[in-house]
């Protein structure tokens, strides 16, 4: 039996599973973040600074989230004493989020530690996969972001959503 090849169906099956991968990556990470005094959102963010100091709404828009909650998430990293304010030249209100020596460290052991978990339970996973794989998955991201940004930009205009 000869069975047709439908790239737009796989690729709707590759899309499918981003929202469980996403719920189980959250779920370990949950796990493996018990007890080490930071939450997944923290984490995130606490990555995206130890990579170079930004202001908070930049870290919202390259982690695709709502500038109020990474505000939430950047002010606990400060009370916890894994972040600190720096002053940003170019806006005086927009500071810079800049990782403490501390809060250095913790990201770099975290993330070590998930390196460590990753080569357990994939490290089959040979070099022209991953990179077949980040290539697809970084156009899928960057083609729906654009088509929510394009959504947002016509429910603002005409406060309806957009229809492709």
């Amino acid at each position: 039996m000869l069975v047709r090849f439908d790239k737009q169906e796989r690729l709707y099956k590759a899309i499918k599973l981003v929202r469980p991968v996403h719920l189980n990556v959250n779920r370990t990470l949950e796990k493996m973040l018990d007890g080490v005094g930071i939450t997944v959102a923290e984490r995130a963010v606490l990555e995206l600074i130890c990579d170079e100091p930004l202001t908070v709404p930049e870290a919202a828009r390259r982690l695709s989230m709502k500038r109020q909650f990474v505000q939430r998430v950047a002010a606990g990293l400060m009370a916890k004493g894994l972040v600190e304010k720096q002053p940003n030249p170019e806006h005086r209100r927009a500071y810079f989020c800049n990782p403490t020596t501390t809060g250095r460290d913790l990201f770099n052991a975290v993330h070590q530690r998930e390196l460590d978990v990753l080569h357990a339970v994939l490290g089959d996973i040979n070099q022209t996969e991953v990179v077949v794989a980040l290539r697809v998955m970084t156009r899928i991201d960057a083609a729906f972001e654009t088509l929510a940004r394009q959504a947002e930009a016509e429910h603002d205009r005409s406060g309806s959503a957009l229809h492709p």
